[in-house]
């Protein structure tokens, strides 16, 4: 899926190969990203992902304890992990091999910046440059989240006389965990009017802002480092493509951040995860509305 973040790179790379069977794999890349606040790429296998060399020496035994705890499923055959230098030189080269134009939904193309979109595609064009933060429609949980925007609609009382669409003027939408800013540019693009991305990651906030730029959309979309507390809102709909567990331990400040009547849209769920957080948020007054699953993932969507 995702990784590096263009010229400012200077560092050498370590490339993680996970050898796994899918489900296990669907599993280990959610704990790593929640870990390391870095994207992985599905592989024929397994999973790969990287980290700049000098991370990587002060973290694997991180690494190794969360391969080391992965559930042992039946039918899927054991873990095996491997370890390569990747010069800086062929960092871009490395993603531009596996990058490329994807359609997502009915509506949205998303597409690396080295490639042009295809003339008159018809679709709204997403330009992401692959960078240190999750997100560039090739992972289940991102195409449901970004297939959520395009049909998700308010009641009247968001939408002034005659309009329904999601992007009628003055609709808010707030994306916790921003990671690459994918969804705030694919809300962007859909019309919504107030867009705010948030992230605890930095390193994340700087690829989403990059990414917002590339987009042309920077008058549009503010991201920036923060929690959801400090996020502002409330918000008429609330998007978070994360993992369960901070879901779980997010959820009055997440839902506290809809606005009465608001949607909130959930996804980074596992199948066997989804009750659990549902039923966490039903605590705090959101009611389930939808429920759609791609693969093992699943996204929940509530209503206010």
């Amino acid at each position: 899926m995702e990784t590096s973040s263009g010229n400012s790179l200077t560092k050498s790379w370590t490339r993680i190969d996970i050898t796994c069977g899918a489900e296990t794999a669907d599993i280990i890349a959610a704990e790593l990203g929640e870990a390391f606040g870095v994207s992985v790429e599905f592989i024929s296998g397994g999973l790969r992902f990287y980290l700049d060399s000098a991370r990587f020496a002060a973290e694997k035994e991180r690494l190794d304890r969360i391969i080391d705890s992965a559930p042992a499923l039946p039918g899927e055959g054991r873990i095996g992990v491997a370890f390569s230098e990747i010069p800086d030189e062929d960092w871009s080269k490395t993603w531009k091999e596996h990058f490329k134009p994807l359609k997502v939904g009915r509506r949205f193309l998303v597409t690396p910046t080295w490639l042009p979109a295809p003339p008159d595609c018809g679709r709204l064009v997403i330009m992401i440059d692959p960078g240190r933060a999750f997100g560039t429609g090739h992972h289940e949980t991102t195409r449901l989240c970004l297939e959520w925007l395009e049909t998700c609609q308010l009641k009247s009382s968001f939408t002034k006389e005659g309009e329904s669409e999601p992007g009628s003027a003055g609709i808010s939408l707030l994306d916790v965990g921003t990671g690459s800013g994918i969804l705030a540019i694919g809300a962007a693009l859909l019309g919504f009017a107030e867009i705010v991305g948030i992230d605890n990651d930095p390193e994340a906030i700087e690829v989403a802002k990059e990414n917002v730029i590339l987009n042309g959309l920077s008058e549009k979309i503010r991201v920036f480092c923060a929690t959801p507390e400090e996020a502002g809102g409330p918000f008429d709909i609330v998007i978070s493509n994360i993992e369960s567990n901070p879901l779980i331990g997010m959820s009055e400040t997440i839902s506290s951040k809809v606005r009465d009547k608001g949607l909130l849209a959930l996804s980074g769920i596992l199948v066997e995860q989804a009750d659990e957080v549902c039923a966490q948020y039903e605590k705090r007054g959101m009611r389930l509305a939808g429920r759609k699953t791609d693969g093992e993932w699943v996204l929940l969507s509530f209503r206010k």
